[in-house]
């Protein structure tokens, strides 16, 4: 089944945290293991709002069904409700399915059966993106779930996808009285007109934050309800919100008196690199904390502050690296170069006219009209005056396609899996031949070429990371990033 599903996790410290920032995520599948046992994907920086697409490996996970759980998680410990995302896993062997969609078929509340739906006609393509009027006039009032799923050429169904909705058959009244009243309950709906009452003014709509008292509430998660009454008597359905209760933090007025630091691991409270300063309410200081002794290699700063009673904060942390000391090289620049896709060595890129110290123009990239549709990379680096090549820096551009045949007709090659971790494999119509098949590192090295017409290509042995897949045919060339893991 041609099918395409992106997974964005959009996780708002704010929704579930009163400050701070989100430091790690963790996820799990089907069973929560607990809060923090779950795998940890550190967050660097830490972020108030993260938008980021990750790639999580289902190794191990047995074919089927399955369902994915994640949460943040503050600088403080704290962990918000989490986020879930059904999800398959097909067996090693099954066939990857290139079929074009040209059906689909629907029921609701109770599957029918595989076939047995109320067929949806659809002209044959690889994705669908329409809208369909599907009846409800033989349903009953009240609350129902249609489940919807594709067809492919072949005769194979995909999995199903659903949404719950309302049938209401008695004739719509158009409400023109204002609202009167409102009340608000937790859990269980104790009736229209028994919860507790709301005072608001007498209005056509009600825009207004109001406040619950929650302290009959025990600690933990909870479900509040609120619903409006109209001036003919008439209550709507609810609305309602998901919170939690917890205990009542003791205000603290005690001024900070120390800071203290540790690396990685956490000695004990107090037993952490000391800072002295002055008594004060609030610390917003820059300190210079020495990371001598420290072995090359990824390291956590972890920093807490405690105040004249004796206690101390919660931690906040951050990651770094420590690297080898490099020679500090003051010679003036007298040289630069650029390379695409593929680093010819140094000395032997596209030059760039430039002098001085440093590096700060725009540099305008010749694209000939001979390069590969699709991904790249430009490489920079300059040269001093004691010959010295520095590292190169890089930078993606894509080469996009120009209305025409040849555009076109690149635009039906497959390549898939992408990520990958053993095998890419290469879907070509029928009238177009392979004429080279080029690897590149994200490095600029050449690590595989083949001139010939293969249909996969084995990448096991590959490191993990992005690679460009460079495709010379008979229609053109196409170059295409792929991930290894």
């Amino acid at each position: 089944m041609k099918r395409l599903i992106h997974i964005t996790f959009l996780l708002t410290a704010y929704l579930s945290f009163a400050q701070g920032d989100i430091s790690e995520i963790e996820y799990y599948f089907d069973t929560d293991p607990g809060i923090g046992n779950g795998t940890s994907i550190d967050i660097d920086p830490d972020a108030e709002v993260l938008n980021q697409n990750f790639s999580i490996p289902t190794t191990g996970l047995s074919a089927g069904n399955h369902k994915l759980f994640v949460r943040a998680v503050k600088d403080d410990g704290s962990t918000s409700y989490y986020y879930s995302q059904s999800f398959s896993v097909k067996a090693a062997n099954a066939t990857f399915n290139t079929a074009n969609i040209d059906g689909f078929e629907y029921y609701v509340d109770t599957d029918p059966g595989i076939g047995n739906g109320t067929q949806l006609s659809v002209a044959a393509m690889e994705t669908i993106d329409q809208s369909f009027n599907i009846s409800t006039a033989a349903l009953s009032s009240g609350s129902h779930k249609l489940f919807i799923r594709a067809k492919n050429s072949d005769g194979t169904y995909g999995a199903y996808d659903n949404v719950a909705f309302s049938v209401n058959h008695s004739p719509a009244v158009l409400n023109n009285y204002d609202i009167t009243a409102a009340e608000y309950y937790f859990g269980t709906d104790p009736g229209t007109g028994n919860a507790t009452v709301i005072t608001i003014p007498t209005d056509e709509t009600l825009d207004e934050n109001l406040a619950f008292l929650t302290n009959t509430l025990p600690q933990g998660s909870h479900r509040a309800f609120v619903r409006v009454k109209n001036a003919n008597d008439v209550w709507s359905l609810y609305d309602n919100i998901v919170f939690s209760v917890v205990p009542l933090a003791e205000i603290n007025i005690a001024d900070i008196n120390s800071i203290e630091y540790y690396f990685d691991a956490d000695p004990g409270i107090g037993l952490g690199n000391q800072v002295t300063i002055t008594d004060t309410e609030t610390v917003d200081q820059n300190l210079a904390i020495p990371t001598t002794g420290l072995p090359t290699g990824s390291h956590r700063l972890f920093i807490r502050v405690g105040n004249t009673a004796g206690n101390y904060s919660v931690y906040t942390h951050t990651v770094f690296s420590v690297r080898t000391p490099t020679f500090f090289n003051n010679a003036s620049i007298v040289a630069a170069e650029y390379f695409i896709d593929i680093d010819p060595g140094e000395g032997n890129g596209n030059p760039i006219t430039t002098s001085g110290d440093s590096i700060d123009e725009n540099v305008i990239v010749a694209t000939s009209g001979s390069m590969a549709q699709g991904d790249h990379y430009v490489y920079v680096r300059v040269q001093n005056t004691d010959g010295t090549w520095s590292l190169y820096d890089k930078q993606y551009f894509e080469v996009s396609g120009t209305l025409g045949i040849e555009t076109e007709e690149l635009s039906k090659i497959s390549i898939y899996p992408n990520p990958t971790s053993n095998v890419v494999n290469i879907k070509l119509p029928i009238h177009i031949t392979i004429e080279s098949i080029e690897v590149i590192d994200i490095n600029g090295r050449l690590i595989f070429h083949s001139q010939e017409s293969l249909s996969k290509i084995d990448c096991s042995s590959f490191s993990n990371g992005v690679y460009l897949l460079q495709l010379k045919t008979s229609s053109g060339a196409l170059s295409k990033r792929i991930i290894k893991q």
